[in-house]
């Protein structure tokens, strides 16, 4: 799978490791652990990490020495976990000026960008990280372990999904037998929440709107809600899945504030809608049940409705208990 990309790696010296913008659990871990994998084969490696990064996920990384590494001195940059060049943000630019560049991800919308690429529609960037270390021929310490763990189990949902399967179960075996801490992972990221979490909770609550009999949730939060509950956005990353997680519906969207007139849209499906088509038709990307894009230039208001009717396309013909709408 990666025989192009190995030998390019074992040329180089120094290497730049970027992940796409707000990175996630497994933006991070696939990033952090692929600096510890080529610095296990002698490579100076470093990661430049975006903004807003999940905070939880990010205190639990083991992110090695900082090798002072800058990107002008670097002869590779690589890209993890991003679908297209945009989520590369403010390195973007650099990146796709690059004259050796390589990109490993598993969104199935990927939009080749890096002048290599490994794409691969698996449960997460860190099972595929995996399978690049195998391959490589680098025996995965705890240290690494740590942080892919940390990855597959975040988007893996602690293992809920429908994006799992035997094979990532035997990878995050491998991962423990290394002897991660994966209780303790598990509880940091997904039962432990601060006072300020349920404040915003709360507001979400009393914020959610419905569509299509109850099919359909949406949930706006602005900058402002996230103020007066005193939290900041990367601290409570897990309200996105809370239109999708009550019952009777089957697409949860979750829209925020990326600007003036900007918002990011996440889209959560249940069983019957593929958001992954929804959100490239509206220019974004992703997966099957989790999905995103971005909309600009448009209120709030405008943002949803267009979502709420593309929506209404999507369920056209779809049989709810042997009903069709």
């Amino acid at each position: 799978m990666f025989e192009k990309l190995i030998p390019v790696i074992k040329k180089a010296n120094n290497i730049a490791i970027f992940s796409h913008s707000s990175p996630d659990g497994d933006a991070m871990g696939s990033s952090y652990g692929m600096k510890l994998i080529l610095t296990e084969i002698g490579k100076n490696a470093e990661v430049f990490l975006q903004e807003n990064p999940d905070v939880p996920a990010e205190s639990l990384m083991i992110k090695g020495d900082n090798t002072g590494l800058e990107i002008k001195d670097c002869d590779l940059l690589i890209a993890m976990d991003s679908g297209d060049s945009e989520r590369l943000g403010k390195y973007e630019e650099v990146f796709l000026s690059h004259a050796n560049t390589m990109a490993i991800d598993h969104h199935v919308t990927h939009k080749e960008y890096a002048k290599l690429t490994v794409v691969e529609d698996i449960s997460s960037t860190c099972e595929l990280v995996v399978r690049f270390a195998n391959e490589l021929g680098v025996k995965i310490n705890k240290e690494i372990a740590n942080n892919l763990y940390i990855g597959l189990v975040t988007d893996t949902g602690n293992f809920k999904y429908s994006c799992i399967t035997g094979d990532t179960l035997r990878a995050a075996a491998g991962l423990i037998d290394t002897g991660v801490n994966y209780s303790e992972i598990s509880k940091i990221l997904f039962e432990t929440k601060s006072k300020e979490y349920y404040a915003l909770l709360k507001t979400a609550l009393e914020k959610l709107k419905f569509y299509h009999d109850g099919k359909t949730a949406v949930l706006f939060l602005s900058t402002e809600d996230y103020t007066a509950a005193g939290i900041d956005e990367s601290e409570a990353v897990g309200i996105v899945n809370i239109p999708s997680s009550i019952e009777g519906v089957e697409v949860g969207v979750f829209i925020r504030s990326r600007g003036e007139r900007e918002y990011k849209v996440s889209l959560r499906s249940n069983r019957y809608v593929n958001v992954a088509e929804l959100a490239s038709k509206l220019g974004g990307g992703g997966h099957e049940r989790a999905s995103g894009y971005s909309v600009k230039d448009k209120t709030v208001h405008e943002a949803e409705i267009q979502v709420v009717e593309e929506l209404e396309k999507s369920y056209d013909g779809i049989k709810w208990n042997n009903k069709c709408i």
